[in-house]
């Protein structure tokens, strides 16, 4: 082959490389934000934002380029044309990809032992495709293969994912068998689990706080709550030296709970909250409840307590077993921890609390009732390992609004409520409430609610009729909508005007409120650092 030829298809190997690299990136990030999960990244494909992210504008150039490029094979004359138009296709998306990169609007995994052994497999792969290409002299074979890897970057990652199972399986269930014995053999922590669909973040920092001021007190970080993530805090924190280990859990399927309570070995247990998020893991509600109904062997099995939310409708419809012990926390007459708020203001709330023939008043720094809801079950956990009222009054006084859950943020005249952690009909329709006590121009930014399966449309519908026809916020950003055209048409036919459909936070009145919702919708509040 003439020098110059090789030298042409290197070339194109070369500029394949930032195309290859940003497909990858962004397939890796979203298959690692579902957890390398097959069924919570099938989801992801059946909305409209998984569709537009497989069949989008390069898409579109890659299928027709790569079906031309296989011509080649049958008539070598045609690469001269060939090779020109797919030249300049890559010198087209390299610029793209550097400008992408230049907005830092590259998306990018977080670096796992798992990410480095799928990345090392991918480039073995994909490197040993080339060799072979070359060792058998059959270059004119570079074009569609080229096309073949960028049209199916998902699939190639699946399948190595597919061909690791088995490693990383081990690995991990090493690891988890492994904590069972740490959990264990660690006698002297109290073990609590909070789990069930929302709010748990929230409740899980309230009850660290506390804890934390009269123990020392582990609790897992953030929002990390799966049974790898789990196991990886307790081999690298849990010791004996700890008086209170706090687990956020959650889990996908019906038998994955049983793997999280058997990692924890917890005493006490706290259920949140239930509704249809992720409801198309589940196939229906019904499913969801069973699952839930699963923590109830084990409590009953080691004599433990349980903590449960009496003001969701859904757990309130739960069968609980007469065997067991259950606490129930909410603001009715029926439920054994209760409140009642006697005033808020604009930065504090005062509540009475009554548990066990207990009656006392508490202020607290916290405006949102459904804060108020969530601290009582706390306060009544430590009612029941015997602190001091005082004491408690004292130590909530120093209790923060945790991250991105409900943040009340000042930024250049403007009020930001940052509730980005966590989206959900029952909760977005709270939050929206909220906006009631304001006079100022209220705006929304909201992204989608996601996993919902076929009630996804249906739920959608509920929340913006209500925001429709109570004209509760005066303009709306969607941050990312599976259903954009649907809304548009949902709220001109509620009487809301299109013009209040707004894309940026531009000209806005001099003081206005401003609710973010789910985590795209953090890059508005972004803007304004």
């Amino acid at each position: 082959m003439h020098p110059d030829l090789i030298f042409d298809y290197l070339l194109l190997l070369i500029l394949s490389f930032l195309p290859m690299l940003y497909k990858f990136s962004f397939w890796l990030y979203t298959i690692q934000l579902k957890e390398y999960r097959w069924d919570r990244f099938r989801e992801y494909l059946s909305t409209q934002q998984g569709k537009s992210a497989v069949l989008n504008f390069w898409f579109l150039l890659e299928l027709p380029l790569f079906l031309w490029a296989t011509t080649v094979y049958f008539d070598r004359n045609l690469e001269l044309i060939i090779y020109p138009v797919i030249f300049y296709y890559f010198i087209v998306f390299n610029i793209f990809v550097l400008w992408k990169i230049f907005r830092k609007k590259i998306l990018l995994p977080k670096l796992t032992f798992r990410l480095a052994l799928t990345i090392l497999l991918l480039i073995f792969g994909i490197s040993s495709g080339i060799y072979y290409l070359i060792d058998l002299s059959i270059f004119n074979y570079i074009y569609s293969y080229l096309f073949f890897i960028l049209l199916t970057a998902p699939l190639i990652i699946f399948f190595i994912i597919l061909l690791t199972l088995p490693l990383v399986n081990y690995l991990k269930n090493k690891k988890i068998n492994y904590a069972k014995i740490i959990t264990k053999s660690a006698l002297n922590p109290i073990k609590i689990w909070i789990t069930w669909s929302y709010w748990k973040s929230s409740v899980k920092e309230y009850l660290s706080s506390i804890l934390s001021q009269e123990w020392k007190t582990l609790s897992t970080p953030e929002n990390i709550n799966t049974e790898l993530w789990v196991s990886n805090i307790i081999l690298k924190n849990l010791t004996n030296t700890f008086k209170y280990f706090i687990a956020e859990m959650w889990a996908y399927k019906v038998w994955e709970i049983r793997t999280l309570w058997e990692i924890v070995d917890q005493k006490y247990g706290f259920l949140t909250a239930i509704w249809n998020q992720h409801i198309w893991l589940f196939w229906n509600l019904e499913n969801i409840k069973k699952w839930k109904s699963e923590i109830q062997e084990s409590i009953i099995k080691n004599k433990w307590i349980l903590y449960v939310n009496w003001n969701c409708e859904n757990i309130r419809k739960n069968k609980f077993s007469k065997e067991l012990k259950i606490v129930k926390y909410w603001n009715y007459s029926w439920s054994d921890a209760k409140y009642k708020i006697i005033k808020t203001s604009a930065d504090e709330t005062e509540f009475e609390f009554n548990y066990k023939n207990i009656s006392t008043k508490i202020k607290i720094g916290l405006i949102w009732e459904h804060q108020i809801l969530n601290l009582i079950w706390t306060l009544a956990f430590c009612f029941d390992l015997w602190f001091k009222i005082t004491d408690i009054k004292q130590y909530i006084q120093k209790l923060k609004i945790p991250k991105h859950t409900l943040q009340i943020i000042k930024k250049w005249k403007k009020t930001f409520i940052d509730d980005t952690h966590n989206l959900s009909k029952e909760g977005l329709l709270a939050w929206l409430n909220i906006l009631k006590n304001y006079s100022w121009e209220k705006i929304l930014v909201v992204d989608d609610i996601l996993e919902l399966g076929k009630e996804a449309k249906q739920t959608h519908i509920d929340i913006w009729k209500k925001i429709a026809e109570e004209k509760i916020v005066d303009k709306v950003i969607f941050c990312w909508t599976n259903y954009y055209d649907y809304f548009i048409e949902w709220l001109n036919s509620w009487w809301f005007d299109q013009k209040n459909i707004i894309s940026y936070l531009e000209n806005l009145e001099p003081e206005t409120v401003i609710l973010l919702e789910w985590r795209k919708a953090r890059n508005y509040l972004n803007k304004f650092n």
